[in-house]
């Protein structure tokens, strides 16, 4: 009998996932996320959280392939959206 582990390579590892964190103030929320949604069409958004109570929005991108700060650029154009940042 064959069992999984037997299956699985030998010093196979998975690789790290890179992920960069933008965090804005914003001052308006109506239709907000939909602004946010067509200007972060073409990156793998992996959460976005927008709080009520602190005015402040979350966003994760998996990935290493862009430029984090044309992203930063693309969320400051935004209407209602101030002091973008990354990390």
């Amino acid at each position: 009998m064959t069992t999984l582990a037997t299956l699985e390579p030998v010093g196979y590892v998975v690789p790290e996932r890179i992920l960069t964190t933008f965090t804005a103030q914003v001052v308006e929320t109506r239709g907000l996320l939909a602004r946010i949604a067509v200007q972060l069409n073409p990156y793998d958004v992996r959460e976005l959280q927008l709080c009520l109570e602190t005015s402040t929005l979350r966003i994760v991108v998996e990935g290493n392939g862009f430029d984090a700060g044309r992203v930063a650029a693309r969320l400051d154009k935004i209407i209602g959206v101030l002091e973008v940042s990354y990390c």
